[in-house]
């Protein structure tokens, strides 16, 4: 009896607690509805290679690998690294702004009210353009700076800064030699300056910038030449930029880029790199007869890989970048570039979609004609009971089917 009436109690307990919480549920549920946050929540997908920011480096000893002049220059380039990057995106999306702006018409009041506005509409796109003006002065000082406390054998990780930087310098003038809106814009913003100049605050500083921008915008490479010039008055700019290439060349060889835009920005780096070792006659090395540069091994590069992408739908192509130095001849540039006929067919195939247009639609037709089959064959068992073996090789036969189809759409 005393067990059967303690099994009541606790079912008694229970039943109460139960309501309870029925009652407190009714009561709160209304308070414990789950609303939406009012601000945005920021977040980046993208990993960061280095969250401190080396905010120890002054901890660090000055003998040892890294210095803490070393820290800060890498630190500094990772940041430049970063606006460039902003800069190659903000300039490839560009469109132009002064094609959709109405000619200015009427009498001369409302000329200058039209001529007025178009400044006002142009104003934040052609600063947006000066921007990589400004961004020349601070990557040719910045560069020139950390490439100066490359001396050392623990330098690697500042020369892999450096050739980072370098390649977005490339980039963004790549990109920018390809945008004729961007003068177009100018001259349209100009005239509509120079008509409502009296209305504008620090129309001077602005008429000045103007000048400047038209100059940087007429010359072709400006950000490459500029850091060229800033390079080559450095004591030892031949060996650090040699040690530079071969860095790059054993992250290559060594297969330390982990993403295929990894490997491609070691490749234009390189490219880059001779190019920018290579100077007139009299006025600094010759890179084709250097001794300090391994050619052989860039050339083993550049020969698996003589063409690869820059910049969304854009390309590099690595000879013609070799056939810009001063110094180039096809003798001197012999084990840099292939120089036959037939490796130079064998290398289009690699790279030109149209060459290998022929085999990828005969594999397709064929993808075409299994996955049917396969498809039948799985439909034919329907829901019998498969062998453990039977049931893995179908299952192995799907995926590997589905993975084909996957690598043959990428």
């Amino acid at each position: 009896g005393s067990r059967q009436s303690r099994s009541f109690g606790l079912m008694a307990a229970a039943i109460s607690t139960n309501e309870q919480l029925a009652s407190l549920q009714r009561d709160f549920a209304p308070h414990l509805e789950l609303q939406p946050p009012s601000d945005r929540v920021a977040c980046s997908l993208r990993p960061r290679a280095n969250p401190t920011n080396y905010s120890d480096r002054k901890a660090f000893d000055p003998t040892g690998v890294l210095s803490a002049d070393e820290a800060t220059g890498m630190a500094e380039l990772e940041a430049l690294e970063a606006r460039g990057l902003e800069l190659c995106s903000a300039l490839y999306t560009y469109r132009s702004i002064a094609r959709a702006l109405p000619t200015a018409g009427g009498d001369d009041e409302n000329k200058r009210a039209m001529y007025l506005t178009s400044f006002e509409v142009l104003h934040p796109h052609v600063q947006r353009v000066k921007e990589l003006m400004y961004y020349k002065d601070d990557a040719v000082a910045k560069f020139c700076a950390s490439l100066a406390l490359c001396t050392g054998p623990g330098s690697d990780g500042l020369l892999l800064a450096l050739s980072r930087v370098f390649d977005v310098v490339a980039v963004l003038d790549s990109i920018k030699d390809t945008k004729a809106c961007l003068s177009n814009d100018l001259s349209v913003y100009k005239r509509a300056f120079a008509h409502c100049r009296a209305d504008v605050t620090n129309a001077d500083a602005i008429f000045n910038s103007n000048n400047a921008l038209q100059l940087f915008l007429a010359e072709k490479g400006p950000l490459l030449s500029a850091l060229k010039a800033a390079v080559h008055r450095l004591p030892g700019a031949e060996e650090s930029i040699c040690a530079m290439a071969h860095l790059c060349a054993e992250a290559l060889e060594g297969g330390w880029c982990l993403l295929p835009a990894e490997r491609h920005r070691m490749l234009r780096a390189c490219a880059c790199l001779v190019w920018l070792l290579d100077c007139p006659a009299g006025g600094g090395p010759n890179a084709f007869l250097s001794r300090k540069l391994r050619r052989d091994r860039l050339g083993r590069l550049f020969k698996v890989s003589p063409v690869v992408p820059l910049y969304g739908d854009m390309h590099a192509n690595l000879p013609l970048i070799l056939r810009r130095c001063p110094n180039f001849s096809p003798a001197a540039a012999a084990e840099l570039l292939p120089h036959s006929r037939r490796e130079m067919e064998s290398l289009t195939g690699s790279y030109d979609v149209v060459a290998a247009a022929g085999s990828l639609r005969s594999l397709v037709v064929d993808y075409t004609m299994s996955l049917p089959a396969l498809l039948r064959r799985a439909d034919a068992l329907g829901g019998r009971r498969l062998g453990r073996d039977e049931r893995g090789a179908l299952a192995r036969a799907v995926y590997e089917q589905v993975l084909r189809g996957c690598r043959y759409m990428a």
